[in-house]
This record gives C-alpha cells, structure tokens and sequence, in this order.
C-alpha cells in the first residue's frame, strides 16, 4: 500500500496537498479552497508528518541551547566541596561553572552518586573542556575513575549524555548510523553520534583504543568542531552541524601509541593524527591514599582502619607491578568489592581472594598473598 495521500481533485497519489495544488491554480484551485471543500480530507501524509516533527524538535532543541536558560553557579557548591582551597581560585574567590538550565533529555542526564568522590584536579581539567568546548581524552589503568568521573560531572552539570563502547567489531555505521528498508521504503536510521551532535549531548566514546584505527577516523572531522557528512543519509541527516551544547570525550586504558603494561589485550597502536585532535589529554592515575580511604568507607561501608588497611595493600600490590614483581594491579572498583566481601565473610583476606587475588597466576597470587599476610595479619 502506499503511503501517500490521494488528491481529492484529481486522484494523484501525492505527499503534501498544499504543492500539488498549484498544478490546478488555473481551475480556481486554492489550498483554502480545497480545505473548505474536503474538510476531512488529509493535507499531508504520515511521512512528512513526522519528518515535520523530527525538524520542530531538532529547531526546539537548538532554541533552548542559544537561549539563556543556561546557569553559571559557583563549582564548589555544584559539587558540594565545600571551602575546599582547589575548588576555588588562587585568591580564594569561586569558580563560576555553567550549568544546564531545562531541556527536553531529562532521561539522558545519568543519575548522581552520592558515594562518589571527586576529584577537584580532575573537575577542573574536565570542566576546562566542557566550558572551552575542546575534546578531552581520559586514559589510564582501568578503575582510575575515568568514564564514572565524566559521568558524575554531567550528572552535577545537568548534561545529557551517550556512552559508546568500542571494541574491534566497532564500524561507522555502529557511529554514523545505517539505511534500512522499511514499509517498501529506504530509510536512514541516525547513530549515536548524529544524534548526539544534533540535540546538544555529550558523547562519551568509552574504550577508544580498542577501536581500529580507520574507523575511528570518522572523528576527525568532529574533534576539529566541522559538520559531520554521511554521504548515505538522506537530505535531513546529510549533514549534521554541532549543536551548541554538543561536546565529544573519550576514555582509553592506553594513550594510543600501544600497550605498555602487557595488561589491555585487544587495545590497539593508534593513528597519532587522530589522537591529536584532542584539545585535552590527561592521564588518570590511582587516588591518593587519603581519598581511595574515603571512597571504601562510603561505597563498602568500612571502618576507616580497615579501608586505610585494604588501601595500604592496594599499594603495596601496585608498588610491585612498578617492580614487575607482579603482572596486575588491584583496581579500586576491585577494593571496593574485597571490602564488601571481607565484610560479609569476616576475613578481608578472603575478600581479597575472590575480588583479586583468584585473577592472578599462580606464582602472582601467591606473591600478592603473601603481601596481604604481612599487611592484615
């Protein structure tokens, strides 16, 4: 069956009443003409409804960002830092951020986590992005806070936000989007990152470095702030310009030139004129001790002898790694669940067995068991 609407004058199978009409502009054929004669007679068919639609929605959003509904507040209070000395500037005065005012992606705002525990540096260096609009690359071990981190800002920052992981089965459709047939019907479906460019969120490209190297081209043209082109799209998503809220992040457990640890399988040696583009390139490294003892005490609920004692072996594993004396580290998403478990069992050691210690080799688990002895007891 067709999709088009039948022209009650000449029976033409047409999408929208009021250009066909002129056809008959020398009969006396006006568009009010027709509607005061067919009064229950559609104008224009589904199809261009909802292309209408999608256009007042996209034009809707881009109202909303280049309005003033956007709120500059000071950072310490938008974090709850209170006076913290590196949440304010060098003469102590607030740090003014923006803050998203209302927009119509409620649902794609993540949710905050109460538990979570900042770090000031880190905030700073990725509001500088935000505030600058400049690509960011986060890398580092994994469990170093990096994706929760961008998470939990724009949760605080009322951003929405679209997290894509990447792997080597990763393609530019999985990015760009994919034409489908449809009802009899060619129809373009948009990804993520069409999306994300044209309604104003944040899109989060997690585990960059696994993706292959000629795919991840395809976001050269967007880190440099152009258009992005899908040569296969129709005309409406041909091509997609930034909107004004859009902002584009990664995160990598390499910096792109391989790697080095031996410990992410599956990450790959990365074209460096990709990895260029990022206007912001920070390495995320383990917590200090003072701060990874606070998050074991809200999120495991410890004592704060006992998170300063998992922490302490923490360190003391992560010392050894530096050393080659032991081939993986203990992550701080790992502490949290030993906390847990030594909680619930009575034994931190056995905590530690089955939330890191049973991933080791042999010859690794008892090196690290051997740690945990002399710092539990």
């Amino acid at each position: 069956m067709s999709d088009k609407i039948v022209c009650q004058v000449c029976s033409a199978e047409v999408h929208a009443i009021q250009k066909h009409i002129e056809v008959h502009a020398d009969e006396g054929w006006t568009i009010e003409r027709y509607k005061e004669e067919f009064p229950d007679a559609p104008l224009i068919s589904d199809k261009v409804r909802d292309m209408l639609a999608a256009k007042k929605m996209s034009e809707a959003s881009t109202r909303v960002a280049a309005g003033d509904t956007d709120e500059r507040r000071p950072l310490h209070e938008v974090f709850d830092l209170g006076t913290a000395p590196a949440a304010m500037t060098p003469t102590g005065a607030p740090i003014p951020i923006s803050v998203m005012g209302n927009h119509s992606w409620e649902e794609m705002v993540p949710d905050i986590d109460r538990n979570h525990v900042h770090d000031i540096d880190l905030i700073k260096i990725i509001l500088m992005g935000f505030e600058e609009n400049m690509p960011i690359y986060l890398w580092g071990h994994s469990g170093t806070g990096k994706t929760t981190s961008l998470l939990q800002i724009c949760a605080a920052t009322n951003r929405p936000v679209i997290r894509v992981q990447h792997t080597l089965n990763t393609e530019e459709l999985h990015i760009l989007g994919y034409t489908e047939l449809k009802g009899g019907e060619t129809r373009f479906n948009p990804g993520p990152l069409a999306m994300a460019m044209r309604h104003g969120w944040v899109y989060l490209a997690d585990e960059y470095d696994f993706g292959v190297p000629h795919v991840l081209s395809v976001y050269q043209p967007v880190l440099e702030g152009h258009p992005l082109v899908i040569k296969e799209a129709e005309d409406e998503w041909r091509v997609v310009k930034p909107h004004p809220r859009f902002r584009i992040c990664a995160t990598g457990n390499t910096n792109g030139a391989g790697d080095e640890t031996g410990l992410y399988q599956g990450t790959q040696l990365q074209n460096a004129a990709n990895y260029e583009r990022f206007g912001i390139v920070r390495e995320v490294r383990y917590m200090q001790p003072e701060m990874e003892e606070l998050i074991l005490q809200s999120q495991a609920r410890l004592h704060p002898t006992d998170a300063a004692t998992l922490v302490r072996f923490a360190n003391r594993i992560r010392e050894a790694v530096d050393r080659s004396e032991i081939s993986m580290p203990v992550s701080p998403r790992a502490l949290i669940n030993a906390g847990k478990l030594g909680t619930m069992r009575g034994d931190f050691i056995q905590g530690l067995e089955l939330a890191y210690m049973n991933r080791l080799s042999g010859i690794d688990r008892e090196a690290a068991r051997q740690i945990a002895q002399r710092v539990l007891g």
